[in-house]
């Protein structure tokens, strides 16, 4: 049976479904009837790279554009199709269903039917990307001065080298696939007392990557320690294959005023991907000799499964709106390896609690109030101590185990609505303290080795902050708004230096209609964060170094971004827009070095010193073109034109001039275009027959890594048939 033949049997027969009235023998296109509408489009896409690298690497473009004609993905010919099916009424569209197509490796669709007392939905997506031809520099020795001498001794020699067992050159490729549908019992079929959706939503990656990973003292061949110790940083091709699969169900109900409603997830994770040891190496790479065989395992990524519930409740008490809740969700680990089991680690458990109240008040006339608080709490009940495993009195086992995490968030916001300029203003304030529970290291005895204490990590315990913000809209005149929205964030201590201990935020916007063939919009925004009160000290007893002070880390983030939009409709033949946006990151840190590893007996001080601040600046520039022309009732034109283009640097001074001095500019400078031009064009010959056609061509051009440069053409010819 072929598709055309089937499109004939399904449709009416949903159309008989939506509309009982309706006889199989009528025509559907009756106004008060349904209306059923086909369109296939079968295509001919036809795909070139040019310049940049061979066959057996990547270019920029190739990474998320990937083709493939046969076994050739450098050029070729490959078909393809679209489908769109719709039945629909005037109060709705009954059924629909779409399919779109770019490649094997690149296609999606939906479906949907939607009856007056029950919803189904389907839906399922392939996207492949790839990557491979950038020789990365992995080990810092490739930069002067990167790695301190004393890391090049017997104990601790393994940052020294990189050792890339993964044959070089591959081009890894990632292929993901998502798909789910659902099921929705409409109020209707409760007598509006109520709702149910059931949804499944899952996932397939599949394909190989690259990683990486660093063997144990006890892994390489100590008797040869010039040589052995430097086995011990390594990568590899590693395969990926992984699946979830996610059941929700949502349950909603509004009895005597109350508007509840529950929300339950079961979602299960599965990686079927080869579990490597350190024995499957033992015998592969070069001096692949000095590493001792062992089943410990190289890279553990767990069977999961996350199970959550959420409950909301909501009540009017006439212009006063109270909500409160509560969540609890549990992450459990399925499996364990055999060295896992060995050493008691049995349980890999984490419980999430959650729950929030929030006030919204109209009551009073010349204000709207609204207050809220929200509590969180991670709570970590794995298997612990494991001696051998994740041991506190075992050396290196443990950096730092985070136990607990604990959150309150609050927050007060008024709103008035003064005459001036028709505003509305929002003044609001928000405050979060957060605790950590912690267990560090104790150090072991036996090796005279201690794990990163407090002192000499970046990571605290406790985060406290507030942030206040203005919201100001304004309707100045007729068809202009203004938005502008100041905050400011303090903090007197945070637990990570990614906290902000001082933030300043600005957003603007703006929209007008200049009249009715034109508008424009704009926008402004900035974000400054900083954060000067998390140090390193040596001592493991005393908060000071040994000239009596502290080392702290100074953090620096400014980021803007700013651009506007042009719309132009002359006629209804007509449309056009042009945009421009910018956008800057401007981050500066302290690059801190140290004369050992922080993982060293307390009776071994580690002296920290500041050898730079490199900035990292890099700003974006967006150009665009875009037009619609009908030029008949029959033809019709479109096109576009986008340019964007990026330049900057990845440091400054002293690092910057390290990184020119072993790469050029390849690892020190940001200098790339990307350019993108579309053409299209439709021919209606009637209702029943459209000619599709349209190009387009990519070039990227980077001019620090001329390996990644190269451009991309497409051409696509189809014909739509609509029934």
């Amino acid at each position: 049976m072929n598709t055309k033949t089937l499109l004939k049997i399904v449709l009416p027969a949903l159309a008989i479904h939506a509309d009982p009235g309706l006889q199989a023998a009528e025509k559907p296109v009756s106004d008060g009837g349904n209306k059923v509408s086909v369109e296939a489009t079968p295509k001919l896409y036809f795909f070139d790279y040019n310049e940049g690298v061979g066959r057996d690497r990547a270019q920029f473009l190739e990474r998320y554009n990937y083709q493939a004609s046969g076994s050739n993905n450098r050029s070729g010919f490959y078909p393809d199709g679209d489908l769109k099916v719709l039945v629909a009424n005037p109060q709705r569209d009954v059924f629909s269903l779409e399919r779109l197509g770019f490649g094997i490796y690149n296609q999606r669709g939906k479906a949907k039917l939607d009856l007056d007392e029950v919803d189904f939905t389907g839906y399922y997506s392939m996207y492949r990307s790839a990557t491979g031809g950038i020789n990365y520099l992995y080990s810092p020795n490739q930069v002067p001065g990167g790695t301190d001498p004393l890391y090049t001794t017997r104990n601790s020699g393994y940052v020294g080298r990189f050792n890339d067992d993964s044959n070089g050159h591959s081009i890894y490729t990632i292929d993901r696939t998502r798909y789910g549908g659902g099921l929705a019992l409409k109020p209707k079929l409760f007598g509006n007392a109520g709702s149910f959706t059931f949804k499944y939503d899952g996932y397939q990656r599949d394909g190989n990557r690259f990683a990486t990973y660093a063997l144990g003292g006890d892994d390489v061949n100590r008797d040869a320690p010039d040589t052995g110790t430097q086995q011990r940083w390594r990568g590899f091709n590693m395969p990926v294959n992984e699946q979830m699969n996610r059941f929700s169900v949502n349950l909603s109900s509004a009895p005597k005023g109350f508007q509840m409603a529950f929300d339950g997830t079961v979602e299960k994770f599965n990686n079927r991907a080869n579990d490597f040891t350190i024995g499957s190496f033992a015998n592969r790479g070069v001096n692949s000799d000095r590493i001792n065989a062992s089943n410990s395992p190289v890279h553990f990524i767990p069977d999961s499964t996350l199970l959550r519930g959420n409950f909301r409740i909501t009540k009017n008490f006439g212009l006063t709106t109270v909500a409160g809740g509560y969540g609890i969700s549990t992450l459990e680990q399925d499996s364990f390896t055999e060295n896992q089991l060995g050493v008691g680690y049995n349980q890999g458990k984490i419980t999430t609690n959650s729950a929030f109240l929030n006030i919204n008040s109209a009551a009073l006339s010349w204000v709207g109030l609204e207050g809220y608080a929200k509590y969180y709490n991670r709570d970590n009940g794995s298997t612990f101590p494991a001696t051998g495993l994740i041991d506190p009195t075992d050396g290196e086992q443990l950096g730092v185990r985070i136990n607990t995490i604990e959150s309150f968030s609050y927050g007060l916001s008024a709103t008035f609505r003064p005459t001036i300029l028709k505003s509305t203003i929002t003044v609001g304030w928000k405050g979060e303290d957060k605790d950590r529970d912690l267990t560090w290291s104790q150090g072991s005895t036996v090796t005279g080795v201690s794990s990163i204490q407090p002192q000499r990590s970046l990571y605290r315990q406790e985060s406290f902050s507030n942030e206040g913000y203005i919201n100001w809209v304004a309707r100045p005149i007729d068809g202009m708004t203004v938005r502008i929205t100041p905050s400011y964030l303090y903090a007197h201590q945070t637990g990570l230096i990614s906290e902000p201990s001082e933030s300043f935020n600005l957003k603007t916007r703006l929209n007008y209609m200049v009249n009715e063939t034109i508008s424009l919009s704009g926008y402004y925004n900035f974000k400054n964060r900083q954060n000067d009160n998390n140090t390193f000290t040596d001592a493991l007893t005393t908060p000071v170094l040994r000239d009596g002070s502290s080392l702290v880390q100074n953090t620096d983030n400014t980021q803007q971004s700013s651009g506007f939009t042009v719309s132009f409709i002359p006629s209804e033949r007509l449309s056009a827009n042009a945009g421009f946006n910018w956008m800057r990151n401007d981050f500066a840190s302290y690059f801190i070095s140290s004369n050992r590893r922080r993982f060293e007996a307390p009776n071994s001080p580690v002296w920290f010193g500041v050898r730079d601040m490199p900035n990292y600046l890099v700003d974006t520039y967006v150009f665009s073109l875009g037009a619609d022309f009908q030029a008949n009732k029959k033809l019709n034109f479109s096109g576009g034109y986008t340019l964007s283009y990026s330049k900057g640097n990845n440091a400054s001074g002293y690092i910057a001039s390290r990184l020119e001095n072993a790469t050029g500019a390849i690892d020190q400078q940001v200098d790339n275009t990307l350019q993108t031009i579309t053409l299209g064009a439709d021919y209606a010959f009637n209702d029943m027959l459209k000619l599709r056609g349209s190009y387009a061509y990519d070039h990227y051009d980077d001019k620090v890594y001329s390996i990644l440069s190269g451009g991309y053409h497409t051409v696509m010819m189809g014909v739509s048939l609509g029934f």
